[in-house]
């Protein structure tokens, strides 16, 4: 087990002494503590529990400690652990797993498209590119993929998450600034996402991404910045 802990309002952070997670302690607690209060007040909740981060060296020690010895970067362990590579040149931390946590309260929902979608909503960026720069990019180039397509999970999960999730990102930013935060939770805590989004907002999943892409039509991409996300296309997520 990680052998230090720090304790700060809303977060118990675990590590190990002489790592550079040790060095930033404060920092990333700092950190996180902005993250948290940004999340919960859009979203208009407070969980009833402290989110334990377990800041690890390696994606070796991730897997490791969460016991399936798979190694990764990052994720989000219901109900409140957050397990998170911090080194020299991974640092896994920010909104994104924080928000599927904090979410969870509202529902933990079987969509991974509207939860990645949620999560990429708050990060705003996929390597450090936005979410609506990537999804006019995509649709320019023809790898985008439909809303209504994503919210089958077995789709979701058969294509490259650096297409899906910036295109789930941007989507959920048109959701909730279409029809609204208080719209975005009823939908959110139901289970059925098409027929959710058909009795809130009266729209199918089809209607509501023909709306979405005639909103993408509006804006172009930089070609400068085109060409540097070709270039990132294919390869591993930092």
């Amino acid at each position: 087990m990680l052998d230090k802990t720090y304790e700060s309002e809303h977060y118990i952070f675990h590590y190990d002494a002489g790592t550079k997670a040790e060095q930033d302690i404060a920092q990333i607690a700092a950190y996180q503590e902005a993250c948290f209060r940004h999340i919960c007040a859009v979203l208009d909740l407070t969980p009833p529990f402290k989110i334990e981060y377990l800041l690890c060296n390696s994606p070796e020690q991730v897997g490791h400690l969460y016991g399936d010895d798979d190694p990764c970067n990052g994720f989000a362990a219901y109900p409140n652990q957050i397990y998170a590579v911090y080194n020299e040149d991974i640092q896994c931390i920010g909104f994104h797993e924080d928000a599927h946590i904090i979410s969870d309260i509202l529902n933990c929902l079987d969509c991974p498209a509207v939860c990645e979608g949620l999560a990429m909503y708050f990060d705003h960026r996929w390597w450090g590119i936005s979410n609506l720069d990537w999804t006019i990019f995509y649709r320019k180039t023809g790898r985008y993929i439909r809303i209504d397509k994503l919210l089958d999970k077995e789709n979701f999960f058969s294509i490259d998450c650096s297409i899906t999730y910036p295109i789930m990102g941007a989507f959920t930013a048109w959701l909730i600034e279409r029809y609204g935060i208080a719209a975005y939770k009823q939908i959110y805590k139901q289970q059925n996402m098409s027929g959710a989004m058909t009795e809130v907002l009266n729209k199918t999943p089809e209607e509501l991404n023909r709306a979405f892409e005639e909103y993408i039509g509006l804006f172009t991409c930089d070609p400068v910045l085109e060409a540097r996300m070709e270039s990132r296309i294919g390869t591993p997520k930092d």
